[in-house]
Protein backbone atom coordinates (compact mmCIF):
# COMPACT_ATOMS: atom_id res chain seq x y z
CA UNK A 1 0.00 0.00 0.00
CA UNK A 2 1.40 3.36 -1.00
CA UNK A 3 0.04 6.67 0.27
CA UNK A 4 0.76 9.92 -1.60
CA UNK A 5 -0.40 13.39 -0.61
CA UNK A 6 -1.39 15.09 -3.88
CA UNK A 7 -2.69 18.39 -2.46
CA UNK A 8 -3.42 19.76 0.97
CA UNK A 9 -6.82 18.03 0.86
CA UNK A 10 -6.23 15.08 -1.53
CA UNK A 11 -4.62 11.70 -0.92
CA UNK A 12 -3.93 8.95 -3.46
CA UNK A 13 -3.84 5.44 -1.96
CA UNK A 14 -2.60 2.61 -4.18
CA UNK A 15 -3.51 -0.94 -3.20
CA UNK A 16 -1.83 -3.85 -5.01
CA UNK A 17 -3.36 -7.33 -5.37
CA UNK A 18 -1.60 -8.49 -2.22
CA UNK A 19 -3.04 -5.56 -0.22
CA UNK A 20 -6.49 -6.31 -1.60
CA UNK A 21 -6.20 -9.96 -0.48
CA UNK A 22 -4.82 -8.95 2.95
CA UNK A 23 -7.79 -6.63 3.50
CA UNK A 24 -10.24 -9.15 1.96
CA UNK A 25 -11.34 -6.57 -0.60
CA UNK A 26 -12.47 -7.09 -4.18
CA UNK A 27 -12.81 -4.09 -6.50
CA UNK A 28 -16.05 -5.40 -8.01
CA UNK A 29 -17.77 -5.57 -4.60
CA UNK A 30 -16.10 -2.47 -3.11
CA UNK A 31 -18.90 -0.28 -1.74
CA UNK A 32 -19.62 1.90 1.26
CA UNK A 33 -22.99 0.15 1.47
CA UNK A 34 -21.23 -3.14 2.29
CA UNK A 35 -20.39 -3.17 6.02
CA UNK A 36 -17.13 -5.13 5.59
CA UNK A 37 -15.87 -2.86 2.77
CA UNK A 38 -16.90 0.27 4.67
CA UNK A 39 -15.07 -0.86 7.82
CA UNK A 40 -11.86 -1.68 5.92
CA UNK A 41 -12.00 1.48 3.80
CA UNK A 42 -12.53 3.69 6.84
CA UNK A 43 -9.52 2.08 8.53
CA UNK A 44 -7.35 2.59 5.41
CA UNK A 45 -8.51 6.21 5.16
CA UNK A 46 -7.72 6.86 8.82
CA UNK A 47 -4.20 5.45 8.38
CA UNK A 48 -3.66 7.55 5.22
CA UNK A 49 -4.87 10.74 6.88
CA UNK A 50 -2.69 10.10 9.92
CA UNK A 51 0.42 9.56 7.75
CA UNK A 52 -0.24 12.69 5.67
CA UNK A 53 -1.37 14.94 8.55
CA UNK A 54 -4.78 15.62 6.99
CA UNK A 55 -7.52 16.19 9.56
CA UNK A 56 -10.78 14.36 8.81
CA UNK A 57 -12.75 15.10 11.97
CA UNK A 58 -15.88 17.14 11.18
CA UNK A 59 -15.01 17.07 7.48
CA UNK A 60 -16.75 15.68 4.44
CA UNK A 61 -14.85 12.94 2.62
CA UNK A 62 -15.23 12.00 -1.03
CA UNK A 63 -13.74 8.61 -1.96
CA UNK A 64 -13.24 7.54 -5.57
CA UNK A 65 -12.05 4.02 -6.43
CA UNK A 66 -10.28 3.34 -9.72
CA UNK A 67 -9.24 -0.13 -10.92
CA UNK A 68 -5.62 -0.78 -11.93
CA UNK A 69 -3.94 -3.77 -13.55
CA UNK A 70 -2.73 -5.09 -10.20
CA UNK A 71 -5.24 -3.76 -7.64
CA UNK A 72 -6.94 -0.40 -7.28
CA UNK A 73 -6.37 3.24 -6.42
CA UNK A 74 -8.38 5.25 -3.93
CA UNK A 75 -8.56 9.01 -4.30
CA UNK A 76 -9.63 10.74 -1.09
CA UNK A 77 -10.74 14.38 -1.08
CA UNK A 78 -11.41 16.07 2.27
CA UNK A 79 -13.64 19.17 2.33
CA UNK A 80 -15.17 21.38 4.99
CA UNK A 81 -18.74 20.56 5.98
CA UNK A 82 -19.69 24.22 6.11
CA UNK A 83 -22.71 24.96 4.01
CA UNK A 84 -23.08 28.17 2.13
CA UNK A 85 -25.61 30.52 3.65
CA UNK A 86 -27.68 32.78 1.50
CA UNK A 87 -29.35 35.92 2.64
CA UNK A 88 -32.21 37.54 0.81
CA UNK A 89 -31.71 41.21 0.02
CA UNK A 90 -35.30 42.11 0.71
CA UNK A 91 -36.26 40.87 4.18
CA UNK A 92 -39.93 41.82 3.81
CA UNK A 93 -42.57 39.13 3.94
CA UNK A 94 -44.37 38.19 0.78
CA UNK A 95 -46.81 35.56 -0.47
CA UNK A 96 -46.65 33.69 -3.73
CA UNK A 97 -49.59 32.01 -5.47
CA UNK A 98 -49.59 29.46 -8.29
CA UNK A 99 -52.70 30.19 -10.39
CA UNK A 100 -52.07 27.57 -13.05
CA UNK A 101 -52.70 28.19 -16.74
CA UNK A 102 -53.25 31.47 -18.61
CA UNK A 103 -57.06 31.25 -18.43
CA UNK A 104 -57.02 30.97 -14.64
CA UNK A 105 -54.39 33.70 -14.46
CA UNK A 106 -56.53 36.16 -16.44
CA UNK A 107 -59.70 35.20 -14.52
CA UNK A 108 -57.96 35.80 -11.19
CA UNK A 109 -56.56 39.15 -12.35
CA UNK A 110 -60.00 40.23 -13.57
CA UNK A 111 -61.75 39.25 -10.31
CA UNK A 112 -59.07 40.87 -8.14
CA UNK A 113 -59.20 44.04 -10.22
CA UNK A 114 -63.00 44.21 -9.84
CA UNK A 115 -62.64 43.93 -6.03
CA UNK A 116 -61.03 47.37 -6.17
CA UNK A 117 -58.89 46.75 -3.11
CA UNK A 118 -55.75 48.88 -3.06
CA UNK A 119 -52.92 46.39 -3.35
CA UNK A 120 -50.10 47.99 -5.31
CA UNK A 121 -47.15 45.81 -4.42
CA UNK A 122 -47.82 42.76 -6.56
CA UNK A 123 -46.09 41.22 -9.56
CA UNK A 124 -46.79 38.50 -12.11
CA UNK A 125 -44.47 35.82 -13.51
CA UNK A 126 -44.66 32.80 -15.81
CA UNK A 127 -42.44 29.73 -15.60
CA UNK A 128 -42.89 26.51 -17.59
CA UNK A 129 -46.47 27.39 -18.54
CA UNK A 130 -47.50 28.08 -14.92
CA UNK A 131 -48.49 31.61 -13.86
CA UNK A 132 -47.64 33.12 -10.47
CA UNK A 133 -48.72 36.17 -8.52
CA UNK A 134 -46.43 37.57 -5.83
CA UNK A 135 -47.77 39.93 -3.16
CA UNK A 136 -45.13 41.90 -1.26
CA UNK A 137 -47.24 42.17 1.89
CA UNK A 138 -47.09 40.20 5.13
CA UNK A 139 -50.89 39.80 4.95
CA UNK A 140 -53.35 39.80 2.07
CA UNK A 141 -56.99 40.97 2.38
CA UNK A 142 -59.43 38.10 2.97
CA UNK A 143 -61.40 38.91 -0.18
CA UNK A 144 -58.19 38.43 -2.19
CA UNK A 145 -57.33 35.19 -0.40
CA UNK A 146 -60.73 33.66 -1.20
CA UNK A 147 -60.31 34.34 -4.90
CA UNK A 148 -56.68 33.22 -4.94
CA UNK A 149 -57.49 29.95 -3.16
CA UNK A 150 -60.41 29.32 -5.51
CA UNK A 151 -58.22 29.52 -8.62
CA UNK A 152 -54.83 28.47 -7.28
CA UNK A 153 -52.70 27.54 -4.30
CA UNK A 154 -50.22 29.36 -2.13
CA UNK A 155 -46.89 27.98 -3.18
CA UNK A 156 -44.29 29.76 -1.11
CA UNK A 157 -42.92 32.81 0.54
CA UNK A 158 -39.72 34.90 0.28
CA UNK A 159 -37.37 32.18 -0.96
CA UNK A 160 -39.78 30.83 -3.57
CA UNK A 161 -40.57 34.39 -4.71
CA UNK A 162 -36.85 35.22 -4.98
CA UNK A 163 -36.36 32.10 -7.11
CA UNK A 164 -39.24 33.13 -9.39
CA UNK A 165 -37.95 36.69 -9.73
CA UNK A 166 -34.58 35.32 -10.76
CA UNK A 167 -35.59 32.42 -13.03
CA UNK A 168 -39.12 33.02 -14.31
CA UNK A 169 -40.37 35.20 -17.17
CA UNK A 170 -41.55 38.53 -15.79
CA UNK A 171 -45.01 39.58 -16.97
CA UNK A 172 -45.43 42.67 -14.83
CA UNK A 173 -42.98 43.84 -12.15
CA UNK A 174 -45.22 46.13 -10.15
CA UNK A 175 -48.94 46.65 -9.68
CA UNK A 176 -49.71 43.69 -11.95
CA UNK A 177 -53.38 43.47 -10.97
CA UNK A 178 -54.11 47.10 -11.93
CA UNK A 179 -51.95 47.13 -15.07
CA UNK A 180 -53.28 43.85 -16.50
CA UNK A 181 -56.80 44.27 -15.07
CA UNK A 182 -57.31 47.56 -16.95
CA UNK A 183 -56.86 45.72 -20.23
CA UNK A 184 -59.42 43.00 -19.51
Amino acid sequence: MTIDKIKSNKILITLCDEDMRDFSLDYDTLSLYDSHSRKILMRILQIACFKTDIEIKDKRMIVEALPTVDGCMLLLTVEDKKRKKYRLQNGKKCSCYDVGNSKNFLDVIQLLYKQNVCCNKNSAYEKDGVYYLIFDYPAIPKRFKRILHEYGVRCGDNIFAANLRENAQEICRSNAIAVIGKCL
